[in-house]
């Protein structure tokens, strides 16, 4: 059945309701024939009367309420059925570690924050031959070669490398051939084994390295005559040191140490060689040929 047909139909069920009453009150009033004059029964008419005014009322209010109804029951009718509600989309569950945990991110990278200080060092084979030009882009020393105090540095270096100097004795037994062509005061070198040395457990070389707040790479190019020797590196600033040790045996044997370290501007890297104990000969000791940084 559609709307328009129901409606109609409740509309002319009420109708009829309502003229059914109305015929009902009228009837009820016109049972007395003749114009309306007092009987002699005059309380009588006027209950009469009061019944009938009541019958009207309620006949009346009948029909409102019929038509009230009719009205409620047409809107409900032709209102348009509520749009579905939307609801907000619900989050997909986050996957979680075992016991609830959140997954764990792995940290990568390197554990020193950038621009902090550090310090490592390893130990490097010696070749036949190397460049203090190629290992120095910054700045090179080299020890003895022309007498115990000689020295010679990159020409137009850094200045960055620091020797406060002491008694040295001048050796020619290192193990491979170093060279360069930007030196001063010999400009350029094709290969020395000299360097300096000092006698007895307990002597040591000292050095400095300052810092400019980047990574710098410094190679120690160091010996042992007959004697176990200590490699002590720490900054200026503080923080744990690092040490090497070389055990006590006979022979000569020669070292190159790779430094790596940050140290911020006025700081320095503080490097000491020393004989910790000798086989007991007049050469023992430890010696020291070169140092350079990039």
């Amino acid at each position: 059945m559609r709307l328009a047909d129901l409606t109609s139909g409740i509309g002319d069920l009420a109708g009829g309701i309502g003229v059914r009453l109305r015929d009902a009150a009228r009837t009820g009033l016109s049972r007395t024939p003749g114009p309306m004059r007092p009987p002699p029964d005059a309380p009588a008419t006027r209950v009469a009367a009061a019944r009938a005014r009541r019958r009207r009322r309620r006949a009346v209010l009948a029909a409102v309420a019929v038509t009230g109804l009719v009205a409620a029951l047409a809107y409900a009718l032709r209102s348009p059925a509520s749009p579905p509600r939307e609801t907000a989309p619900v989050a997909a569950p986050t996957v979680q570690a075992p016991g609830d945990q959140a997954p764990v991110v792995p940290v990568t990278g390197d554990p020193v924050s950038p621009g902090g200080p550090l310090l490592d060092v390893d130990l490097a084979p010696l070749p036949g031959s190397l460049s203090l030009t190629d290992l120095g882009t910054r700045d090179w020393r080299h020890w003895g070669g022309t007498g115990a105090d000689s020295f010679h540095r990159k020409a137009g270096g850094t200045g960055e490398i620091q020797d406060p100097g002491g008694e040295r004795l001048e050796h020619n037994a290192g193990a491979c051939d170093l060279q360069w062509t930007d030196g001063t005061p010999t400009a350029r070198q094709e290969g020395t084994r000299a360097g300096v040395f000092q006698r007895g457990a307990g002597k040591s070389f000292t050095l400095g390295v300052a810092g400019s707040g980047d990574l710098r790479t410094v190679r120690l190019f160091v010996g042992t005559f007959s004697a176990g020797a200590r490699l002590d590196l720490s900054l200026s600033s503080g923080g744990d040191p690092a040490v090497r040790e070389v055990a006590l045996a006979a022979g000569d044997r020669f070292y190159q140490y790779v430094i790596r370290f940050r140290a911020a501007p006025g700081e320095r890297l503080l490097i000491r060689w020393q004989a910790l104990t000798v086989t007991g000969g007049q050469n023992d000791g430890v010696a020291l040929q070169a140092i350079t940084v990039s």
